[in-house]
């Protein structure tokens, strides 16, 4: 069985907390009890008028839960770093650092990322699992299936490959009356 779906961090800016409602924190609540995504963590950071920061970070995951992740990330770092020996250094350091909660961002950390935003702004950080891919994971490497490329695709990358298809549209008409004026292939 896969022991976790697919994760994702999602970074969000918000240039007006005056048009913070709440209806953003709502969605993310009824997508986790929807049981769609699970809330690996939450970072939520508001800078007022006068620069006074306030956050919160929130998890879904329970202690073990959490040793669990913080093995599996710490396996998969070493393994990058030094192969099977460091897969298993990486596991024992990640479960036991968060074993000790040694995990999240600090007040120094959330600070730092306070400064960056202007007054008046806010913040997001979202990291979750996908749950409602773990099944389609497991069948794929049930399969041996191996993953050939992963990404969202934003409107704005849409906007962008229509102005490349313009593009190349515009050089292969340029070419064609070219090649018409110097009379085809035998011209």
């Amino acid at each position: 069985m896969v022991e976790y779906g697919p994760i994702q961090m999602i970074a969000i800016g918000f240039p007006d907390i005056e048009k913070l409602d709440g209806a953003l924190l709502k969605e993310i609540f009824q997508l986790s009890e929807a049981r769609l995504i699970r809330v690996l963590g939450l970072l939520a950071v508001v800078k007022d008028e006068k620069g006074k920061i306030a956050s919160v970070q929130i998890t879904e995951l329970s202690d073990e839960d959490r040793v669990k992740l913080g093995a599996a990330v710490g396996a998969l770092i070493g393994f990058g770093a030094a192969g099977g020996e460091g897969a298993i250094a990486g596991a024992q350091a990640g479960a036991e650092r968060a074993a000790q909660k040694d995990f999240g961002l600090t007040r120094n950390q959330i600070n730092d990322i306070a400064k960056n935003i202007p007054n008046k702004t806010a913040a997001g950080l979202l990291l979750i699992e996908h749950l409602w891919a773990k099944k389609f994971k497991e069948i794929a490497m049930n399969k041996h299936g191996v993953v050939l490329a992963n990404s969202f695709i934003s409107p704005l990358e849409l906007v962008e490959l229509g102005s490349e298809l313009a593009d190349g549209a515009r050089a292969a008409e340029k070419a064609l009356d070219q090649y018409e004026l110097q009379g085809g292939p035998c011209g």
